[in-house]
């Protein structure tokens, strides 16, 4: 991995300064509008040294002059690098370059919501780990979504009450990941083999490996991809990404790649390139191998059932008033010791396999129909 340029700011106070409680890396590209926020909550920390790293894949934009220009005005203990573009590769280079033994990754559109949310995250990290007597688990924060409209939104609600749980597929970079560099290291860091999916697999590996724990206290992140292609489109993508990078058709990847980069940058995401892909990939899969990868979608959707019953609750909860952290989910609860067996089970990926199909088919018809 070359790096182009490493450029530390304020050379003469780093010697004086300790050795960091942990390193905050953060990638960046063109990133100007977004990163003050971070800025700003990152210098309000209380009891807590840090060393921030930047890594920036190369920003056009004035992101590289405002991190220098907020750094000589505040004198944050702060490292610029620059490298190739690729959020993966970004990171991976930050963790290379951390003081600390800690890390925490976040990205530039998220924020801390109050001054004590880093240092009460790594205290309750430190403590569960000593508990446990191995590092073997990570941290992420609960997300509050920032929004143009600011009108209750249940959808929103759903999707930030479900950053709050540690199950699979729920966790992704926005939330931050706070870890061990040594755990890091053990994981093999971010896969670079794709331009996305980096955090959706490092979160399945420590799912395989070790543990999630949500942390006390909220990230701020900014909901413009969903504001500007649209939440349920993204979300459509997200679980197309999410099953074919879990049943391993890793041709998937290469037809997406093609597809995303025909979409506008400012209008909203059209799903119909992504489904007549994905038709054009099974087929050519002849009728037995099509077959096979329906039933493994339909055991990837099958396992992720438990979302309707959370649905429900965070609708119950959302019309009570209550916050994401604090609502009870009774119906995810007797799905989990009454549902669950049923629907994960071979019979029941069966039947989710042919609901998936129907759905899917039924989809792509409509989108056909509508043009």
């Amino acid at each position: 991995m070359a790096i182009i340029a490493l450029l530390t700011i304020g050379h003469r106070v780093k010697p004086l300064m300790p050795k960091p409680d942990i390193s905050i890396i953060v990638p960046t590209l063109n990133e100007a509008q977004n990163i003050p926020l971070l800025l700003e909550s990152l210098r309000q920390q209380l009891n807590c040294q840090f060393e921030l790293i930047i890594v920036d894949g190369g920003s056009s934009d004035a992101t590289r002059t405002l991190l220098t220009e907020f750094q000589k005005q505040h004198g944050l203990n702060t490292k610029i690098i620059t490298t190739q573009t690729g959020r993966a590769i970004q990171m991976n280079c930050g963790a290379s370059a951390a003081m600390s033994k800690e890390l925490l990754f976040l990205h530039a559109d998220t924020y801390f919501e109050n001054p004590s949310f880093l240092c009460t995250g790594l205290t309750y990290l430190k403590s569960l780990r000593d508990k446990l007597g191995h590092d073997h688990v990570a941290g992420h924060y609960g997300l509050h979504f920032r929004r143009r409209q600011t009108t209750p939104s249940l959808a929103y609600y759903f999707y930030e009450s479900k950053t709050r749980l540690n199950r699979m597929d729920t966790i992704n970079g926005d939330q931050g990941f706070m870890l061990s560099k040594a755990f890091f290291d053990a994981l093999g860091g971010f896969d670079e083999s794709l331009n996305y999916m980096e955090d959706a697999r490092l979160a399945r590996k420590i799912h395989s490996k070790g543990q999630w724990v949500t942390l006390p206290g909220t990230l701020s992140t900014s909901a413009r991809r969903f504001e500007t292609e649209g939440l349920k489109q993204r979300q459509i993508l997200n679980a197309f990404l999410c099953n074919f990078d879990h049943i391993g058709l890793t041709e998937f990847f290469t037809v997406a790649a093609s597809a995303y980069r025909a979409q506008s940058k400012t209008g909203a995401l059209a799903l119909k390139p992504f489904f007549l892909l994905i038709h054009s990939l099974v087929i050519r899969q002849g009728f037995f191998r099509a077959a096979k990868l329906w039933y493994k979608t339909g055991t990837y959707v099958a396992n992720n059932a438990w979302q309707l019953a959370f649905a429900l609750d965070c609708r119950k909860n959302h019309r009570d008033n209550l916050s994401p952290e604090q609502g009870p989910t009774p119906k995810l609860i007797f799905y989990d010791c009454w549902l669950k067996p049923l629907v994960d089970s071979p019979p029941g990926h069966l039947i989710t396999a042919v609901l998936t199909f129907i759905w899917f088919y039924s989809a792509l018809l409509m989108m056909v129909l509508r043009k």
